[in-house]
């Protein structure tokens, strides 16, 4: 019995060490798109790795050195909220600029609103290209290296099929304590929780098979649906604090018009995750028993 466990041990770790390699190579590809600044779907890529290379060292964190897991995990977070103040201020910036079917009080509210964030996105990028300049930034790069090549391993008995289902019962317990009427801070931290246990399921699935597949799939659109509650809160705040700033009452008025906009947004997502989540849970009790 030990063996077998050894041996499953060490798979999931070469498997886990390619998983990375994969993601730093992806966030080292897509670097010089970020520099250059043409294409925003470079940016997207490039904090998609570096909060995928996040979650799989916070999976296998009680095998590989704690305390470089740690250090290498806060550096990987300081890069990713660099990254991302410039990526929230692209996804705000694309929603608002694809609504229709606005008056012309809504219209004249949205470009007040879009020219805030052009002057964020702008503060955003400067800290984005001074951190890709940073001693910081390849330092982290050269200790990510260092971390595959020679993987400061304390324990060989790794399982990725049961990391993935104990973050998939966490899940569970974290929906089941959800309030009858959520508030938007609680429905974000089972975004977070969601997001966990796909990032989880998917390093599983090369062994799990085709059940953490489906798993996985549907884990995504969950994601998907909690991230559109997301986006909709961060917009309302957005247009709160314009509202407490606008003068005359057309103005108020349109700013209003957008709220109620969003609030039916968020809505619409709670009831969309209401009804996908049985269909999820089934997908995880399958996939991880």
């Amino acid at each position: 019995m030990g063996r077998r466990i050894s041996e499953e041990g060490r798979r999931d770790i070469e498997h886990t060490l390619a998983t990375l390699r994969a993601l730093l190579d992806a966030m080292k590809a897509h670097e010089p798109g970020v520099r250059s600044g043409a294409d925003p779907e470079e940016l997207h890529q490039m904090r998609t790795a570096t909060r995928r290379l996040r979650a799989v060292l916070r999976t296998v964190r009680e095998t590989f050195d704690p305390d470089e897991v740690t250090r290498l995990r806060s550096e990987l977070r300081w890069l990713g909220a660099t990254l991302g103040a410039e990526r929230d201020a692209d996804v705000q910036r694309d929603y608002l600029r694809a609504l229709r079917g606005l008056t012309r009080g809504e219209r004249t509210a949205v470009q007040g609103l879009l020219r805030g964030l052009e002057r964020e996105r702008a503060r955003a990028r400067t800290g984005t290209l001074a951190a890709l300049e940073a001693p910081r930034y390849q330092s982290l790069l050269r200790d990510l290296d260092q971390l595959i090549e020679h993987p400061p391993l304390v324990s060989e008995d790794l399982s990725l099929r049961d990391i993935a289902g104990r973050a998939f019962r966490k899940l569970c317990d974290a929906v089941e304590d959800l309030p009858r009427a959520p508030s938007d801070h609680a429905l974000h931290a089972v975004r977070l929780a969601v997001k966990r246990t796909r990032y989880a399921g998917e390093l599983a699935r090369a062994t799990a098979g085709r059940r953490a597949e489906r798993f996985v799939i549907r884990a995504g659109r969950v994601q998907d649906i909690l991230g559109e509650h997301q986006d909709a809160a961060v917009t309302e705040r957005r247009l709160r604090a314009a509202l407490g700033e606008a003068r005359g009452a057309p103005a108020r008025a349109a700013l209003r018009r957008l709220l109620r906009r969003q609030r039916l947004r968020r809505l619409a997502a709670r009831a969309a995750f209401q009804a996908q989540w049985p269909r999820l849970e089934r997908r995880g009790d399958r996939a991880w028993g």
